[in-house]
């Protein structure tokens, strides 16, 4: 307290307070005594002066003393709390250099599990054949994470994957052709062939399917034109027309020409042979016998007269096989008609 801080100067306070109070009762009376008017005036002035002072000065000096005690108390806390606040500071800075450290760890850790999640998309990609979006990732880890040499083997990795990828659908798509080649199947495989060269024009594989297919396209137009000779010599035209059928489409206009007459021939016979044929159902009642061979005559020959005659009496033919049908009678009835 200030009594406590300040006694001497307390008592002096006191002790001049009251003397000036003293002082200044003793001058009203002398006043008051009188000593002429102007000195009484003056002693009255005097000692009223001296105790108005004495009375202030002891008023207002615990209130100082007061005063000073509140503001030593002040700065004795705002001290406290520069302490405390410089204590604080300290404890802060050590934990911002902890976090600092531990966030610097967490990035380390952070980066380590991104580059690994980085990796495991970039096998996952070229697994499942997105080479692009491979591609991207790795360009991303070179860049990124400064992974320059694993950059360039995970390049080389995907370079190999796409081309054991791309050998293997060549692979079955060469195996698809070839099946095409042994069915004869020329335009489904030209148009792979085709597509396979879009895709790999400078393959030396590729190039070769062309030269192959007209190789084997020449070897199977030969292997018609055995069989279109041996069926001819045998007189065999069902089986010579047939292969002239497929035979057509590998001639040439001049071949064509040299095979017209031999063909003109072969398509007279069978002509005949189907006129024969269904003139012999008709007299034996066979008549889904003779229904079968006029339109198989009328398909194959729209243009011949015998067709001609042949639609004429189809209707007929019709209803008398459904009536056979019905009655349950053999197609070989050999009843006259």
């Amino acid at each position: 307290m200030a009594g406590e801080r300040f006694p001497q100067l307390r008592v002096l306070i006191v002790v001049a307070c009251g003397s000036a109070i003293l002082m200044g009762a003793a001058l009203l009376v002398l006043a008051a005594i009188g000593y002429g008017a102007v000195a009484a005036v003056w002693m009255a002035a005097g000692g009223a002066v001296l105790i108005f002072a004495a009375v202030t000065v002891a008023a207002m000096a615990p209130l100082a003393l007061k005063m000073e005690s509140t503001m030593l108390r002040q700065l004795t806390a705002m001290r406290d709390l520069q302490e405390a606040l410089a204590r604080q500071t300290a404890v802060l800075e050590a934990v911002v250099e902890n976090t600092r450290i531990s966030d610097a760890a967490k990035s380390l850790a952070r980066r380590d599990e991104e580059l690994e999640a980085l990796r495991r998309a970039i096998r996952e990609d070229i697994r499942n054949e997105r080479w692009e979006a491979a591609l991207t990732l790795i360009d991303e880890m070179e860049r990124r994470f400064g992974y320059k040499d694993e950059a360039d083997r995970s390049r080389e990795e995907l370079d190999d994957a796409r081309n054991e990828r791309i050998q293997s659908k060549l692979a079955e798509a060469i195996q698809m052709i070839e099946s095409h080649y042994a069915a004869h199947e020329w335009s489904r495989a030209q148009h792979e062939i085709d597509r396979l060269l879009h895709a790999l024009p400078d393959d030396p594989r590729v190039l070769s399917l062309l030269d192959r297919m007209r190789a084997l396209k020449d070897e199977h137009k030969q292997e018609l034109r055995i069989a279109w000779d041996d069926a001819v010599r045998r007189s065999d035209t069902d089986r010579a027309i047939d292969v002239l059928k497929e035979l057509d489409q590998y001639l040439s206009p001049a071949e064509a020409q040299v095979l017209q007459s031999t063909a003109r021939h072969v398509f007279k016979e069978k002509l005949l042979q189907l006129g024969v044929q269904f003139r012999f159902a008709v007299n034996e009642r066979r008549w889904q016998d003779s229904l079968n061979i006029g339109l198989e005559l009328i398909r194959e020959f729209p243009n011949a007269r015998m067709a001609s005659e042949v639609r004429e009496v189809l209707d007929t033919l019709r209803e008398r096989a459904r009536a056979a049908a019905d009655a349950g009678v053999p197609a070989t009835s050999s009843t006259a008609p």
